[in-house]
């Protein structure tokens, strides 16, 4: 993603394929996430406990968060509470953590790689946008 940005190739006709690569970069990172807590070890406790009061206070999904209150959010089912399918860390959460590691995200991700290898192929390869020529490169065309 960052030879794509520095060469530009997010640019005209290939930016449905870039917002495509930043929703894998985030599904990259959910996966780790979710994998964290697995081990089911003092480490992943506390990540996923710290990770979830992290979305406790998302505006609109959280309890805590902005505009959460005046759309009847509460502990009970605010996106925390999902997430853990609860309102502790304990096993509901190790099992909806293992579903969304081994089974939910990689099928959201494998749909959203095909599209973008698909785009990558339409687009032309991996190359950047166009090459810009100087005016001093332009060559007049010759009078007859």
């Amino acid at each position: 993603m960052f030879r794509v940005f520095l060469t530009g190739s997010y640019k005209k006709p290939r930016e449905f394929n870039w917002v495509v690569g930043v929703l894998l970069l985030v599904l990259t990172l959910l996966l780790s996430f979710t994998g964290y807590l697995l081990p089911d070890d003092q480490l992943g406790f506390w990540a996923v406990t710290v990770g979830t009061n992290m979305a406790r206070a998302t505006p609109l999904l959280g309890h805590d968060g902005p505009f959460g209150p005046q759309l009847g959010m509460t502990p009970f089912n605010d996106v925390r509470f999902g997430l853990l399918g609860g309102s502790i860390v304990d096993s509901n959460a190790l099992l909806r953590a293992y579903i969304w590691h081994c089974v939910a995200i990689p099928i959201i991700a494998s749909a959203f790689m095909v599209v973008h290898f698909w785009r990558v192929r339409k687009d032309g390869g991996i190359s950047g946008p166009a090459p810009m020529m100087l005016e001093s490169e332009i060559k007049e065309p010759k009078k007859i």
